[in-house]
């Protein structure tokens, strides 16, 4: 009868054991990994075609580029305002033309250019003081086009070829 009694208290504890196993929570590990992200404001533009000739232009012309004859390329990982400007205040080559940054040109040797973001209006002065948006607010990955007009001298000292150099900065949204 004692062995009765032994294995009937060794069943019961057992089967209180394997309850009490049952119904405790199991612990995890005592480190949790958490990873974190971060991207970074990263501002990139390419453009193309790089160069542009309006040939051999008459006094008080008003040659142009083609509609999108532009292309700005954005690499940026925010959105981005792009903007243009010319990187003299005067054309080099023979006697130089001034830049005016109104844009509009049209004195002796004085000439602007104007641009504008695919709309054929060529709204935008490309000043050399301070530069205007061809674009605001171009979303991440999104490209751009764009195209010129010159707005040539009234009249010429010389006929030598005339280079500026017209800057694209691309800089972060607001």
């Amino acid at each position: 009868m004692r062995k009765f009694q032994i294995r009937s208290i060794l069943g019961i504890l057992l089967a209180v054991g394997m309850f009490v196993s049952i119904s405790l929570p199991a612990f995890a590990a005592t480190t949790q990994d958490v990873t974190v992200t971060a991207t970074p404001t990263f501002l990139a533009i390419a453009n193309a075609p790089a160069t542009y000739n309006f040939g051999v232009v008459a006094a008080s012309s008003t040659p142009a580029t083609a509609q999108a004859h532009f292309t700005i390329t954005n690499g940026s990982s925010v959105p981005t305002n792009i903007a243009i400007a010319a990187v003299t205040a005067n054309w080099t080559g023979g006697v130089g033309w001034i830049h005016d940054d109104t844009g509009a040109g049209a004195a002796a040797d004085t000439a602007g250019l104007k641009s504008s973001n695919n709309t054929g209006a060529y709204n935008i002065a490309v000043k050399n003081a301070a530069p205007n948006n061809i674009t605001s607010n171009l979303p991440v990955a999104s490209n751009c086009t764009w195209e010129l007009k010159l707005y040539a001298p009234s009249s010429f000292a010389d006929g030598a070829q005339k280079t500026m150099v017209v800057r694209l900065t691309v800089t972060a949204s607001p």
